[in-house]
């Protein structure tokens, strides 16, 4: 296991730690909040109901939220783009017969765009599209 693999881990774990307490305060504020309130919910608006159980949500949401920790771990741990990272085929060494072939000399300018074009390469005119 690689050290930056342990390291978000752990991040994971904490995570996931930290959305089961989450849950715990919010399951506890639930039922403190609907046993305390509920005798008193007879005469209430509906703005004080909701006033009454909005912090227990947030706390459940945020609680989920952080168990399934997706997002977040993904912020704090971004996967490589694969097709960032190509892999070319190793060059070969030039043989001596290809070296004195080409009698031409070039500039290094003609030499780099010569590379360069070759890296681009041609796009493809394709007149049916």
């Amino acid at each position: 296991m690689k050290q930056g693999d342990i390291f978000k881990e752990i991040f994971q774990l904490a995570v996931r730690l930290t959305g089961l307490f989450f849950l715990c305060i919010g399951l506890k504020d639930l039922v403190v909040q609907t046993f305390i309130t509920l005798p008193q919910l007879r005469g209430a608006s509906p703005v004080n109901i909701v006033a009454i159980f909005l912090p227990v949500g947030f706390t459940l949401a945020v609680a989920v939220w952080l168990l399934r920790g997706t997002w977040l771990i993904r912020m704090a741990y971004p996967e490589p783009h694969k097709n960032i990272h190509h892999t070319f085929p190793p060059e070969k060494p030039a043989s001596p017969e290809e070296k004195t072939a080409d009698p031409k000399k070039f500039s290094e300018m003609e030499t780099a765009e010569q590379k360069l074009a070759a890296l681009v390469g041609k796009p493809n005119h394709n007149p049916t599209e």
